[in-house]
């Protein structure tokens, strides 16, 4: 991917005015001088194809046109671990000179805050450039399950489809079970979550949890206005414009330590699709990139195409992104402990145990040793 384009008193104030304006003007040529003829590396945690993945590459298409020197991008992927292989390797083996973006999913955030294992990383030492969007989660059940509000949930049992444990779909029904007294069934195993949608239209489950607005209106786009699916809750930090008669995950529990508990996975959602660069890299660097992200926030060619792959652009500034960070990490020991045990496995049913073996998730063939 090649990318070319750049983007009368006199005395002692006169002075300082162009002394000033000549230590602007060379910070600016350092970094052009440094970027010009480079080539940066974007990192992804996931694989080829999916939102991730393709929101990354175009913002970095259009990033380098706003960054002084104009250099070219390599777009390298590195699934693997929970998003922590990838973020492992961006902060101790990649170069820490501002030639690597990293582009994860918000989850290596929470795996670092709940103690999570091969942690080698430390999230709020990262650069960030901003968040290109943010999308509450929400938690719905489908219109043939006879619940109407998130109290009924707590008198009913609603049964909700899962993927992998460590997934949305999972991960917030049972924070809502153990931390705000629902009674859901969490049936965990679907291949995905489409899988998922077809298991609610066939009247197998009743009801998901863990995916967006913008991915229920992009897939289903008449579910809502045709009263299909009933949204309960919604998680993040602030209320979804145009939804904000739905009420906040937060806001349904009764004690601080419950609230805090589930402003961590606020916190979490808020995260969005994070851009940043590793630690140690120089100030004027970085100030060009987050100078760089911003600009493209606004770059007419850039919403174009994002428009065209049905992205949407809802961007939080690079200072905002690593305050929510920093929040959820920092978080006090006792919410941290009781967050973790919201995420327990106990109870789950298994998809196969539940359903045809057709609609669930293949379980991995271990490699036979060599003798």
């Amino acid at each position: 991917m090649m990318n070319r384009i750049l983007s009368g008193t006199l005395g002692l104030a006169c002075l300082v005015g162009v002394g000033f304006g000549a230590s602007v003007s060379a910070g600016a040529d350092e970094v052009a001088d440094f970027y010009k003829g480079k080539t940066m590396t974007l990192l992804m945690s996931t694989g080829v194809g999916g939102s991730n993945d393709l929101n990354a590459r175009i913002l970095m298409d259009h990033l380098v046109k706003h960054l002084p020197g104009n250099p070219d991008v390599k777009p390298i992927n590195m699934p693997g671990a929970g998003h922590v292989r990838a973020s492992n390797y961006l902060y101790n083996r990649a170069a820490k000179d501002g030639t690597f973006i990293g582009a994860f999913v918000r989850f290596y955030v929470l795996h670092q805050a709940l103690g999570g294992k091969g942690v080698k990383y430390d999230a709020t030492k990262f650069n960030y450039l901003g968040s290109t969007n943010v999308s509450n989660v929400v938690l719905g059940a489908f219109h043939t399950a006879g619940i109407n509000s998130f109290a009924d949930l707590k008198t009913k049992e609603l049964i909700v489809g899962g993927t992998g444990v460590g997934s949305g779909t999972v991960i917030f029904p049972n924070l809502f079970n153990t931390v705000a007294g629902t009674k859901m069934k969490i049936v965990q195993g679907y291949k995905s979550g489409h899988m998922i949608d077809l298991a609610m239209e066939r009247g197998e489950v009743f009801g998901r949890a863990g995916f967006t607005f913008e991915s229920i209106l992009s897939t289903h786009p008449k579910w809502l206005p045709e009263g299909k699916f009933k949204i309960l809750t919604q998680v993040g930090l602030r209320k979804e414009p145009g939804y904000e008669n739905i009420p906040m995950a937060q806001d349904l529990v009764s004690s601080d330590a419950d609230k805090r508990v589930m402003n961590i996975f606020a916190g979490v959602v808020a995260v969005g699709s994070p851009i940043f660069t590793n630690q140690g890299v120089p100030k004027a660097r970085v100030a060009a990139l987050r100078k760089a992200f911003d600009a493209t926030m606004k770059d007419k060619a850039y919403l174009a195409a994002t428009k065209k792959a049905r992205l949407n652009i809802n961007p939080t500034s690079g200072e905002e992104l690593a305050k929510i960070v920093s929040d959820i990490v920092n978080s006090p020991p006792e919410v941290i402990a009781k967050a973790r045990g919201a995420l327990s496995r106990k109870g789950l049913v298994k998809c196969k145990e539940f359903t045809s073996a057709k609609y669930c998730r293949s379980a991995k063939k271990k490699k036979k040793k060599k003798s």
